[in-house]
């Protein structure tokens, strides 16, 4: 059974190449020996882009990859650039997040949809305010699933 790997991570990090190394060698692990196929990332910040460069690049070896864009709202910037997202992505979702979620807490919620419908959850949480820090620990009450955080926190 195929299995999916989301991403999380602060919008701003500052991160070396040791740090993308570490990536690219756990999500092939995962790949290799998890039976990952399908990745899920956000949109909102260095380690959304880190992480789909990252399974961009492992597509070129392992054909039947998926990355998909999760994106708690249809944004201008998603209508403006489609055909580039549709290059980088293979799907573009919508989040299943209710319609009464107030737009500061929709990039939360959808977080929490991505954590809520993988197997294993990639991470850069260097401290526990803000976004990252709330899917981390909500991520951790979960039975479901296998958390890496890459920070070392």
């Amino acid at each position: 059974m195929n299995k999916i790997c989301c991403f999380s991570g602060h919008g701003k990090i500052s991160y070396t190449d040791d740090v993308y190394e570490k990536l690219i060698n756990l999500i092939e692990d995962l790949i290799t020996n998890e039976n990952v196929s399908e990745f899920w990332v956000g949109n909102y910040g260095n380690f959304d882009r880190l992480c789909a460069h990252a399974v961009r690049s492992l597509k070129q070896k392992h054909l039947s990859l998926t990355l998909n864009l999760i994106i708690p709202y249809v944004t201008n910037s998603i209508n403006e650039y489609k055909q580039q997202y549709q290059k980088n992505y293979d799907n573009i979702l919508i989040a299943d997040i209710s319609e009464r979620t107030p737009r500061k807490l929709q990039i939360l919620k959808c977080n929490e949809y991505m954590v809520d419908n993988s197997d294993f959850m990639i991470c850069y949480v260097e401290y526990f305010f803000g976004g990252a820090g709330k899917v981390l620990e909500y991520a951790k009450r979960k039975k479901n699933i296998k958390i890496f955080n890459l920070s070392g926190k």
